[in-house]
């Protein structure tokens, strides 16, 4: 199996949308409406995008990830997020190398790569 999609509810579906498309190509607009965006990939990941009150911050523990190609592109986005700004949440470069960073409301988002 596959995960297929993933659905937020986020505070300006646009920032978000900008966020989602610079970061992890989710820039093709599969269906939009007055209370939904969805985006997809290259890579048919899809990612659901409600406008609304967002919920408070959840665990580190919930999170969502995108595997990288190798561990190479890892520590390269890694550099690219930290000179755009984003927020780094966690670092790890123990068995699996990944990064973690917050997205503009706070939903932590993993990049990683097998070290192994």
């Amino acid at each position: 199996m596959k995960l297929n999609h993933m659905a937020l509810t986020v505070s300006d579906r646009a920032r978000s949308a900008g966020f989602y498309g610079t970061w992890f190509g989710l820039t093709k607009a599969v269906h939009e409406d007055d209370h939904l965006l969805i985006l997809s990939n290259s890579n048919g990941d899809y990612l659901a995008l409600s406008e609304g009150k967002v919920p408070p911050h959840p665990p580190r523990t919930t999170h969502f990830g995108f595997q990288a190609d190798n561990v190479d592109a890892v520590y390269e986005i890694r550099k690219k997020f930290a000179d755009a700004g984003v927020e780094e949440a966690e670092w790890q470069e123990q068995g699996t190398i990944r990064v973690q960073v917050f997205d503009p409301d706070g939903y932590r988002v993993d990049v990683y790569a097998f070290d192994f």
